[in-house]
């Protein structure tokens, strides 16, 4: 059953109107005109701009959208409404797929009614993430479509056939992208959608969700999955680009960087053809054996893992083809960060040499030189390291745990701004590894170390995934303490919403104290303090550390960034007392705001960009800023 869509796109229409935008922004106007009344995500980069869009056509009542309190919840919600025949999306980055599996791999088996796109943004290079895992696995892991666009344009092209294919096969889909798509920007030809979607469903029981025999609904999967490949829409995804003779070479890439692969193959006048596999899973076995065995020679050129070339060598083998594959390793495709042109050049000298004397490599000129007027060491931009920003309260924090603490102590932190904790000078901070993975590798720690373990968490990552291990704490009397760096909000991906956000204005959103959870956790000791109260935070810090059993702070402070942006008054910046001043360094090293700096030997606070937040007056021993 479906439930009846007020906008669905006719691909025989002409498209109206043109706009630049990036490739988040294409996600939701293809979302828009598929139709999709019922969206819901979890706060990530590089996917938060979709998200943004997406609360704001909330607001004007175009569609259904809501920060979840965490991926999987979010998917649930989205499954749901797809389960009703409503079309809905779930958006997340690559990392997010992972706490999303339990429920993705449970409802491929028995799928959907209205169409479901879980949009997944790959994070290659690390650029805000803690791994660069390749999500086209998932395809094959979860038995789900996967497609992976290659730009603004295509990517709200293929979105409402997406939902097409899905519909018709009842199957869950993803939409696979990165940062290098979801960023980049382009003209797009697209159609205005005015009126409110609808996203009102009807679910209709059916035995196919009960029955405990769920390996028939896996068997149907499979079967689905091979009708799909072979679908002429779903054929539409892989492309060949032929050169204008016969070739004996095929680069075999996919669609993320596409543009890159095509780019560098015009640039270095490369003799051949270009498959491009814009739908990752399944694959077309017949169709892909059929191009490939044209040719004498296959390249195969893939950001992160060799997953095209482990799966269509597979097919290789299967059908005897005589052909030569060059891969990952014989062209030297290095497995991590993003592929640029600098980092291919290396593997184009191979791809446009002779193919049998390895020895002997094309000499190529470097793909983008800088021009001559940048072409200076001194002109040269340095690399410098991420920071708090100017005035941010979690500062103020890492100054009480810092003055409170030595090195018998063990310091896990977590996902979010308070991660730069552990960058110089700040220097707070032993690790991160997931979201609430600073909570749960704490309770290890304390128990194996015979240290006091202090773990970072805040308010956004503890409701996301802290508070299971807090009741483990509790339930096991962990010796350790647990500050909770409370803005109420997920700052670091732009100042999106957390449960206990009480600045966001929506109706029906109730904020969540924060504290009466950690007392309903069953937490006996637990103080909420202000940050900016620096010297008596450390004394509550030791308190803290003293008590045997789990014991929790939570570090009250606005967002900077949020409050600067909706400040009505200009900023009162704070100076420096020379006089007062006897150089002790405790605002400069130890607090280390960036704004404090030392000019002509002395310690002076940069009045562009103080935010006269008052920290650094409240760490002054001798009470020389004002």
């Amino acid at each position: 059953m479906s439930v009846k869509r007020k906008n669905k796109i006719d691909n025989g229409i002409a498209e109206t109107e043109e706009a630049l935008f990036m490739g988040n922004h294409a996600v939701v106007q293809g979302l828009l005109e598929a139709g999709v009344g019922f969206t819901a995500a979890y706060p990530g980069t590089p996917s938060t701009e979709i998200q943004v869009r997406l609360a704001k056509l909330h607001e004007k009542g175009q569609l259904y959208f809501e920060y979840s309190v965490n991926e999987k919840v979010a998917f649930e919600i989205s499954a749901a409404a797809a389960l009703s025949g409503v079309r809905s999306a779930v958006i997340m980055k690559h990392v997010g797929v992972n706490v999303a599996s339990d429920a993705m791999m449970a409802l491929a088996y028995f799928g959907v009614q209205g169409g479901m796109i879980i949009v997944a943004v790959d994070d290659p290079g690390c650029q805000s993430s803690q791994n660069e895992q390749d999500s086209r696995f998932w395809g094959k892991f979860a038995h789900i479509p996967v497609f992976e666009p290659s730009t603004p344009q295509e990517i709200r092209d293929v979105i409402p056939k997406i939902y097409e294919l899905s519909e018709k096969y009842n199957m869950l889909c993803m939409l696979r992208m990165t940062n290098f798509t979801s960023l980049s920007t382009g003209i797009v030809k697209h159609k205005p959608i005015e009126e409110n979607l609808s996203w009102n469903g009807e679910f209709v029981r059916e035995i196919k969700y009960q029955i405990p025999a769920r390996y028939l609904l896996h068997k149907g999967l499979h079967k689905s999955l091979k009708a799909l490949a072979k679908d002429p829409l779903f054929e539409e995804f892989i492309s060949l680009k032929e050169s204008s003779s016969s070739s004996e070479r095929l680069i075999i890439t996919h669609g993320a960087i596409y543009p890159i692969v095509e780019y560098m193959a015009e640039l270095y006048n490369f003799n051949g053809d270009i498959l491009k596999i814009g739908a990752i899973f399944p694959l077309n076995e017949e169709k892909i054996a059929e191009i490939v065995k044209k040719y004498k020679y296959i390249y195969f050129v893939e950001e992160l893992e060799p997953y095209l070339e482990t799966e269509i060598l597979a097919i290789i083998g299967r059908n005897k083809l005589n052909v030569t594959v060059f891969g990952k390793e014989k062209l030297q495709i290095p497995y991590e960060n993003s592929l640029r042109p600098d980092a291919l050049k290396e593997a184009f000298s191979r791809i446009v040499a002779d193919p049998n004397d390895d020895s002997v490599f094309y000499e190529i000129p470097d793909p983008s030189p800088l021009p001559k007027i940048f072409d200076s060491e001194e002109l040269l931009i340095p690399r410098t390291l991420p920071r708090l920003c100017d005035g941010c309260s979690h500062r103020g924090a890492f100054y009480s745990i810092k003055k409170a603490t030595g090195e018998d102590f063990i310091i896990p932190s977590d996902i979010g701004c308070y991660a730069l904790g552990q960058v110089q000078p700040v220097d707070v901070g032993d690790y991160w590894l997931c979201m609430g993975g600073g909570l749960g590798t704490a309770l290890g720690m304390s128990k194996v170390n015979g240290k006091k373990v202090i773990a970072i968490i805040g308010d956004g990552t503890f409701f996301h995934a802290g508070m299971p291990a807090l009741l483990d704490a509790v339930e096991y009397n962990h010796n350790i303490t647990l500050a909770i760096l409370d803005n109420s909000l997920t700052a670091m991906t732009g100042g999106q919403p957390s449960p206990s956000s009480t600045t966001w204005k929506r109706k029906n959103f109730n904020p969540i104290n924060l504290e009466e959870v950690v007392k309903g956790l069953g937490v006996k000791w637990i103080k909420s303090v202000q940050a900016i109260n620096v010297k008596e935070n450390v004394k509550i810090v030791k308190e803290a550390l003293e008590y045997q059993g789990p014991s929790v702070i939570i570090f009250k402070g606005e967002c900077v960034v949020n409050k600067l942006r909706n400040m009505k008054t200009p900023v009162k910046p704070l100076s420096i007392d020379q006089d007062l001043c006897t150089q002790c360094g405790n605002c400069l090293i130890d607090f280390a705001c960036p704004s404090i700096v030392k000019e002509d030997g002395k310690i002076v606070i940069k009045q562009d960009t103080c935010t006269g937040c008052g920290y650094c007056a409240m760490v002054c021993p001798v009470k020389a800023i004002k």
